[in-house]
């Protein structure tokens, strides 16, 4: 089932498509487990389909990324 991780100190929220990738994610990237509250996502929340690394940068950066994947400047 998917979960989501909340920041305690800034509320950055990530989703995952399961509990145990969002711990390794806490425990390697965010500094411990114990920075984050786990919250199971009910059906209704989760994503469409799965996410593409143009899907996680910023709006400009994915602009770029995809003219450079297309072969422009």
């Amino acid at each position: 089932m998917a979960c989501k991780i909340t920041h305690r100190v800034n509320d950055q929220q990530i989703r995952f498509a399961n509990r145990d990738a969002a711990e390794r994610y806490a425990d390697i990237m965010g500094g411990g487990v114990q920075n984050w509250v786990f919250t199971t996502v009910p059906n209704a929340e989760r994503l469409a389909g799965p996410a593409t690394a143009t899907d996680l940068l910023a709006p400009k950066q994915a602009q770029q990324a995809q003219r450079a994947h297309r072969g422009r400047p």
